[in-house]
C-alpha cells in the first residue's frame, strides 16, 4: 500500500507549487514526515469513503488498486499546509476498516500535520468529537 518517498514528496510539491508556489523549495528545506494508522468505522465502504470526499481533495495516481484513494487535505494555519493521506477502505455493510498513511511536510517549526490530519479525518468519520 505504500509508495516510494519520492512519490509521496513529489505529490506534496504538487500541491504547494499550486497552491503558494513554494513546490521546489519543499524538496531542499523540509523533510517528510509520515505516520500509518488503522480504525474502524460503523458504516460501510461507500458511505465512509463519501464522508471522507466531503473533506478531502482527490489526487489522481495512475498505479492505485481498486480498494485505495490519494486525497489531499489541509493542516495547520488556515489549513495551509497540504497532507497527503493514502488510504486504504476495507469492509462489509457493517462496518469498514480505514487503513491510512499520512505523509506531510515538516520544517524547522514541526505543525504535527499527520497527526492533525488524520484526526480530521476520524472527526469527520464521528470517531472524535472535537480537534
Amino acid at each position: 500500500m505504500k509508495f516510494s518517498d519520492e512519490t509521496y514528496k513529489k505529490l506534496i510539491s504538487e500541491i504547494m507549487a499550486q497552491q503558494h508556489g513554494t513546490g521546489k523549495v519543499f524538496n531542499f528545506l523540509v523533510k517528510l514526515d509520515q505516520f500509518e494508522t488503522e480504525f474502524t468505522v460503523d458504516k460501510p465502504p461507500e458511505v465512509t469513503l463519501d464522508k471522507i470526499r466531503e473533506i478531502t481533495v482527490p489526487i489522481d495516481h495512475h498505479d492505485l488498486p481498486d480498494d485505495e484513494y490519494l486525497f489531499y487535505i489541509g493542516t495547520g494555519i488556515k489549513d495551509l499546509n497540504p497532507a497527503v493521506v493514502h488510504l486504504k477502505i476495507t469492509g462489509d455493510d457493517d462496518s469498514t476498516t480505514v487503513s491510512v498513511i499520512s505523509s506531510a511536510a515538516e520544517g524547522l517549526i514541526r505543525q504535527k500535520s499527520n497527526k492533525k490530519a488524520i484526526e480530521k479525518l476520524k472527526m469527520q468519520l464521528g470517531l472524535l468529537d472535537v480537534l
